[in-house]
Formats: C-alpha cells, structure tokens, sequence
C-alpha cells in the first residue's frame, strides 16, 4: 500500500517508533496523549473507510456500519484535534506511527479486520479510561473527551461481536499475518 498523506500529522519513518509520551503530569504529557489518540481516530476512520470498499463481499449491514463507524472517528477526531489546539500544542510538535493503518490493511476478509480493528479499539476504550481517570482532577476538559471516546468505542467493539462473536477479553491484539 503507498505512502499516505497524514497531514496535519507528521508521520515517523516506516518501522521507526514515535517517541514515547512524556509524562502525563505535564502539559506536553497530555498533548501528546491528545496527538496519539487523534491520529489513532484518522487511521481507524480511514482504515473503515478503506474497509467498507474493499470488502464487498461483507453484509452490505456491515459496510453500513463501518462507514458510520468512519463518521464517529471523524467526529472523535476533531474533538481530541480541537482541544490540542486549544492547550497551544500542534499534531506536527511530535511525530507519530502510522503502523495500526499498515496493519488494518493487511487484513484480508471482513471477519479479520473487524477481529482486528475491535481488538484495537478495545486498546483505545482502556486507554481512554485511564487517561479519564489519570487527568480528571487537572484537566477535566481533556479528561471528558478521553471519556467520551471510550464510552463510545464500546459499540465500535460491539460491532464486532454482532457479526464475528468477538469477545475483546479473548484476543491479544496482535496484528495479522503479512
């Protein structure tokens, strides 16, 4: 698959790791948990996207649902995106890994990527969680998002389990075979 543009984010080189986050505790802490949860929101809105029309042998109910899925994480998105810039901080102050793109696209049936995407959206939903309860007492603006987003990855996770029978307790999240 060819390079994308992920712009406004800058991406770090194919098989390099984006730095690790700074410390929670502090402002640069928060924005880079804001910088990697929104561009984690444009690869999964991109990645549901690319699903909806490269597996046309889904349920067209399905294909519904991913393009509406795509939608949520456009709405996420700009949320974490909007609250960045109002803490002063840019998606271009860091760089960040497009690796969950380049594994969501590996999958090769509709049942494997949404096996995939809800175990990676079950990272997300914890994450978020944490994050909620880790900022709720310095920065409940940011720590409401990140609670919001995870309240809503429950019914991306759901989608899975309605069509596959995932159960986000049963899988490890690895990635699939290339």
């Amino acid at each position: 698959m060819s390079s994308r543009d992920w712009s406004p984010f800058r991406v770090v080189p194919a098989g390099a790791h984006a730095e690790a986050p700074r410390s929670i505790q502090t402002p640069e802490g928060v924005a880079d948990r804001l910088r990697a949860a929104a561009f984690a929101e444009v690869q999964a809105r991109d990645a549901f996207l690319w699903a909806a029309a490269t597996f046309t042998d889904a349920p067209s109910s399905l294909i519904t649902a991913w393009r509406g899925l795509a939608l949520a994480e456009g709405r996420h998105l700009e949320w974490l995106l909007r609250r960045l810039r109002d803490l002063g901080f840019s998606p271009q102050d860091r760089g960040v890994s497009d690796q969950l793109w380049h594994s969501l696209v590996q999958c090769q049936t509709a049942e494997e990527f949404s096996m995939y995407m809800a175990s990676a959206e079950e990272r997300g939903r914890r994450a978020g969680e944490r994050f909620h309860a880790q900022l709720q007492e310095r920065d409940p603006i940011s720590a409401e998002i990140f609670r919001k987003i995870a309240e809503e990855e429950v019914e991306h996770i759901r989608l899975a389990e309605t069509f596959f029978g995932f159960r986000a307790a049963d899988r490890t999240g690895a990635p699939p075979s290339a």
